[in-house]
């Protein structure tokens, strides 16, 4: 990929992401973080960020590294693995972020959390690099689910009979699906999955002080 690409493809989200700021170095430097006079070796010397902070760089601009920097093709941020660390990097979102997964629009990222993944885990999951974690803050089923917990979800997961999932709409919840394959709330009402709603199996739940399966 040339440098003019990683420009171009920068700019254009730029644009996205602050559609009213005119200015392109002013709108990348925003987005960036990056000092002003780093924002115009990228847009006017024909130079690139270094390959320790390109990760960093794609996640405020909402979108995949590969694509960022590579000829991948368009993604928002996902999951990456760690080969120096043998564990997986994932996208931290808040609870309002979560619609928007199923969107095209960038969708930039606040950090990554630190997880491995086990073998068997990853049998229930299509595409392991479609984790997601949150902060279960605003959502809970207690006593299995705390609202400080770190909840994982993914996107491409099996929707599994006595699992959990975040059920995503209007009022966003944890839910637990039952044998008969009803949704179950946290106080034991039952929901039904509406066009505009959508299940998120959560895989793994953590606290500070253990990891659990969310099962």
């Amino acid at each position: 990929m040339s440098n003019c690409e990683f420009q171009t493809k920068a700019v254009a989200i730029a644009r996205k992401l602050m559609p009213d700021v005119q200015n392109k170095e002013e709108s990348v430097t925003v987005i960036s973080g990056e000092k002003k006079s780093t924002i115009k070796n990228w847009l006017y010397s024909n130079k690139i960020p270094p390959k320790g902070k390109r990760l960093s760089i794609a996640d405020k601009f909402g979108v995949d590294v590969d694509y960022l920097f590579e000829d991948a093709p368009y993604n928002l941020p996902v999951t990456q693995f760690d080969s120096s660390l043998r564990c997986y990097l994932v996208p931290v979102l808040t609870l309002s972020q979560l619609p928007y997964l199923t969107c095209s629009d960038p969708l930039p990222i606040s950090g990554r959390t630190i997880i491995s993944l086990s073998d068997e885990l990853q049998k229930r999951l299509n595409d392991v690099e479609k984790t997601y974690c949150l902060v279960g803050s605003g959502i809970d089923y207690e006593p299995i689910i705390s609202g400080g917990d770190t909840i994982f979800i993914n996107v491409s997961a099996n929707v599994v009979k006595g699992h959990f999932c975040v059920l995503v709409g209007d009022d966003t919840r944890i839910v637990r699906v039952q044998k008969d394959g009803f949704l179950i709330t946290n106080n034991g009402e039952t929901v039904k999955l509406t066009d505009n709603e959508k299940l998120l199996p959560i895989i793994v739940t953590m606290s500070s002080s253990y990891v659990k399966h969310a099962q």
